[in-house]
């Protein structure tokens, strides 16, 4: 497909810019209305805090650009960010085999760097939910970029860099705020108080912008998308799976309407949040490290907990599962159907199949949640390595070693 690569130009929609300037504008002649019921009513998914509107904002009060002309400016950083998204991983996949724990010490180059990152770049370059992102216009591009770099910060103890970075993520999708949480359990206060600062500060700007009100409705919008979610096909969580399932809702075509309530939908949809957060924040809790492979899961799981999980926000995985596959090729190496089974769910996620479509409306539409699949794949392969690398830590730990007299009784033998 001729859209899986970025040489096609310029993105085809404003998926993310859209919405956001017709908030800003909504805002400057209606200050004191809530905005977001507003253009829902007029079809409008306007589907952020206000926070992230400082993005528009705050450059178009410095500059004096349009919002036109900003538009331009934020379709070449996302194009920048799928470029250097490609080259964090590949760099990401270099220092995970020099620094990570829980893989033999690599004593020789098994590819050369050059080859190795093309074959990345290339790699990037068709995976779908990234490339997508792009040609939607859509904020996540740039989201999956600082996503990629707080991993590699992580992996190179950078806590107060990631910290700074999930701070700044946290102002477009709150939601991952989740991991804030993941990191109080873990008492990882270098990344908790620099995220926890720059939230404030922005948090403080918007409100003083915009006002209190308008700021803190985004509270009922999420409680109003728990409740109805998606059921177009994009929507790759529990609760796409379970709207389409039960056919509440647009399948194939965008509705600018939401679903309507289901019961059965909703209280699926919050068993299978609370259970895959839940996952995420408990997985090797008592690990006073927190190994990167955790890091990953948390951010998953986070992911797919939400009820509404668009393709494009699977973009994330691509450098998951960089960082995961040195860990997968040592421990399965006896293993290659494990291997088989963790390359075909990177392959549903990394690819489109419009074949799926042709369940759309028959029972076995959940096959349209391929990609959702090939997260849980994903997922589990995270988990298991996680535990692999925790049984090997406890075993070293629990080697013993002579002590120093001991040790000098052995010597004085010999």
């Amino acid at each position: 497909m001729s859209k899986l690569f970025l040489l096609d130009g310029k993105p085809f929609n404003s998926d993310s810019w859209g919405p956001m300037i017709m908030a800003l504008k909504y805002i400057g002649n209606n200050m004191r209305e809530d905005v977001y019921d507003s253009l829902f009513q007029r079809g409008v998914k306007f589907q952020y805090p206000l926070t992230s509107l400082l993005l528009f904002d705050v450059p178009a009060r410095l500059s004096g650009l349009s919002y036109e002309q900003l538009i331009t400016m934020f379709n070449m950083i996302s194009r920048i960010c799928v470029f250097g998204t490609g080259l964090l991983t590949a760099h990401l996949l270099t220092q995970v085999t020099k620094r990570a724990s829980g893989l033999p010490d690599q004593k020789t180059k098994t590819c050369n760097p050059v080859i190795l990152y093309c074959l990345i770049m290339l790699l990037t370059l068709m995976f779908y939910p990234l490339i997508q992102s792009y040609l939607l216009g859509q904020i996540q591009t740039l989201l999956t970029f600082l996503t990629t770099l707080a991993i590699l910060c992580w992996l190179q103890n950078r806590k107060i860099a990631v910290g700074v970075i999930v701070g700044f993520i946290c102002l477009i999708k709150p939601q991952l705020g989740l991991l804030l949480i993941w990191a109080v359990i873990r008492k990882q206060w270098k990344m908790v108080i620099p995220a926890v600062v720059v939230g404030s500060v922005f948090v403080a700007v918007s409100i003083a912008m915009y006002g209190f009100a308008l700021n803190f409705e985004y509270l009922s919008v999420l409680s109003y998308l728990s409740h109805h979610g998606e059921s177009y096909y994009v929507n790759q969580s529990i609760n796409g799976l379970m709207n389409r399932l039960t056919f509440n809702g647009a399948n194939l075509e965008w509705d600018q309407k939401f679903p309507a309530y289901s019961a059965v939908v909703y209280y699926v949809t919050v068993i299978s949040s609370l259970m895959l957060i839940s996952f995420g924040l408990l997985t090797g809790f008592k690990n006073k490290k927190p190994h990167v492979i955790e890091f990953c899961i948390a951010i998953l799981s986070t992911t797919m907990a939400s009820p509404i999980a668009w393709e494009h926000h699977y973009a994330i995985v691509l450098p998951i599962f960089i960082v995961l596959s040195p860990f997968a090729c040592y421990y399965y190496q006896n293993n290659k159907g494990a291997l088989i089974v963790l390359g075909f769910g990177f392959l549903l996620i990394s690819q489109y199949f419009e074949i799926a479509k042709a369940a759309a409306n028959t029972p076995l539409n959940f096959l349209q949640s391929y990609l959702f699949f090939g997260a849980c794949i994903v997922l589990y392969f995270l988990a298991a390595i996680a535990k692999k690398i925790a049984v090997n830590a406890d075993r070293e730990s629990t080697v013993i070693t002579p002590s120093i007299p001991e040790f000098a009784v052995l010597t004085e033998s010999v």
